[in-house]
């Protein structure tokens, strides 16, 4: 019985042993920060995966229906389902790699679903666009390559950039035929909002924590100079939220990066309405 207690307590929840020294570096101790076992038909593995889906499309197409509706009046139509197709399969893809520390096989079969998106005659004949996607696909594979060293500040930057400025802008011009410089710098708030959102998710580590002080002023910089309303004091709680919950220990697992994301989409919906 002993020993049966002692081999227990020296395994993490998933079973798997606990290293005699975990290593400092951020990249090898990923393994060790998620835990929370969740098998296939686990609703502790589904509720996260659906969660973050719905929060990043509704990041993703909010902003651009919106500007669109302000300009045009014009609704959407079926012609830009195969766009939707793509955000759903990138959508997906990114919550596998979140919830996986960055290493999910499963991620590039999806990552392959939105390339295949991306061929459709309605995005193809438009070549900045076409372009545009299949860099984000692409970015998402190279973050898993440990060699690039893409899991750092550079890859924060990179995936801020790129999530901000392809989907909403692929949406927008691909269901007006044209781009708004207003609607570009009505991005600036999104593009902030995913820098400070995904620092913790990118960079779990001491450096991640320091940085997200930055990312934080800099997220606030760009809802101050929004129209300041009550809906702006939300922001900022749902943001101090994101901000204490990365100092929260891995324990709560999967749920830690869905709070990330679910704070993203909710300070979005305030900002554009």
């Amino acid at each position: 019985m002993d020993y049966n207690y002692q081999q227990q307590s020296n395994r993490l929840p998933d079973g798997r042993q606990i290293p005699r020294r975990i290593t400092t570096n951020p990249q090898e101790r990923r393994s060790y920060e998620n835990f929370t076992p969740a098998g296939l038909f686990d609703w502790r593995r589904w509720v996260p995966l659906i969660v973050i889906v719905t929060s990043l499309n509704i990041v993703w197409w909010r902003q651009p229906l919106l500007h669109t509706k302000s300009l045009t009046g014009a609704a959407i139509t079926w012609q830009i389902m195969p766009l939707f197709g793509y955000t759903l399969a990138i959508a997906i893809a990114m919550t596998l790699l979140m919830t996986q520390n960055f290493r999910s096989i499963l991620s590039y079969l999806f990552l392959g679903f939105s390339i295949l998106f991306t061929f459709s005659a309605l995005i193809q004949t438009r070549h900045e666009i076409f372009i545009l996607l299949l860099l984000l696909s692409s970015f998402f594979v190279a973050i898993q390559q440990n060699w690039l060293g893409l899991q750092n500040w550079l890859g924060l930057v990179l995936l801020s950039v790129l999530a901000t400025f392809t989907v909403p802008v692929s949406i927008f011009y691909v269901t007006n035929d044209f781009v708004t410089q207003r609607f570009i710098w009505q991005l600036f708030p999104m593009l902030f909002g995913f820098g400070f959102y995904f620092t913790p998710i990118l960079m779990p580590n001491p450096d991640g924590r320091k940085l997200s002080i930055l990312t934080l002023g800099l997220f606030w910089v760009t809802v101050f100079s929004q129209s300041i309303g009550i809906s702006t004091l939300f922001i900022i709680i749902f943001s101090l939220f994101a901000f204490i919950l990365q100092f929260v220990k891995a324990k709560i697992g999967n749920w830690q990066h869905m709070g990330y994301i679910l704070m993203l989409a909710l300070s979005m919906l305030l900002i554009y309405h």
